[in-house]
């Protein structure tokens, strides 16, 4: 039986070149789209934009991680069934935390809508094959190679609690930092807080598959189930 290693973990070029796309995505790619887009002569609806932004963000994903994917696809091809029990285990801790979560929150909030799930079925209700792209082939490997392998696995290195933490944490807010001013204070607190868990499992299931590709595919998964339903 071969001997398991450690989980790969993106370099210091690619830790700091993942950091400086991460600010660039955050802050100037989508003013920089839609700019782009209203000087075209037939301007491309809200759906197809965003498309075009997931597919840039895959892009650049490419560009940077290429090593770090291909070092974590070695390990994924050397301990194949690691990795199919750690996405399994996280496929199923995903869900039991997020209806623990939902379920805390109907109660705290009753009437609580989130404002990203809202944006992603309007979108999809007239572009549903380039969300279904977008979403479960382009993202996954973009948000996970960001933030559990650039933020939580170097953090994990030096403390674990800290990796879960920050990670989660950044994870939760990039998803609602759009919607900041259309939430209460307490329904920003509980946006956040329902991203958590995707977080929390993502993260646990990285170092149990010792491959990023083990969240890669439970991202995938849940996104696709989630578009499903939209």
């Amino acid at each position: 039986m071969k001997k398991r290693t450690v989980s790969p973990c993106p370099n210091s070029r690619e830790t700091v070149s993942g950091l400086c796309w991460l600010a660039f995505q955050m802050l100037l790619l989508p003013s920089l789209l839609y700019f782009v887009n209203g000087h075209l002569e037939r301007p491309l609806s809200e759906g197809e934009l965003n498309f075009v932004y997931y597919l840039t963000n895959f892009i650049a994903m490419l560009v940077i991680f290429h090593d770090f994917l291909s070092r974590s696809l070695s390990q994924a091809l050397q301990h194949p069934i690691v990795l199919l029990e750690a996405v399994i285990l996280g496929f199923v801790a995903y869900f039991a935390c997020f209806y623990i979560t939902d379920y805390v929150v109907s109660l705290l909030v009753p009437s609580f809508s989130n404002y990203n799930d809202a944006a992603i079925a309007e979108m999809a209700r007239g572009n549903s094959f380039l969300m279904f792209v977008g979403t479960v082939i382009l993202v996954p490997p973009v948000e996970e190679c960001l933030f559990r392998g650039v933020i939580f696995r170097n953090l994990y290195k030096k403390s674990h609690a800290a990796g879960y933490l920050i990670s989660m944490l950044a994870f939760a807010c990039i998803h609602i930092l759009g919607y900041i001013g259309q939430y209460s204070p307490l329904e920003l607190v509980l946006a956040v807080l329902q991203y958590l868990p995707a977080g929390l499992c993502l993260g646990w299931s990285y170092i149990r598959g010792d491959s990023i590709f083990a969240p890669i595919f439970i991202h995938a998964a849940v996104n696709y189930i989630t578009i499903r339903g939209l």
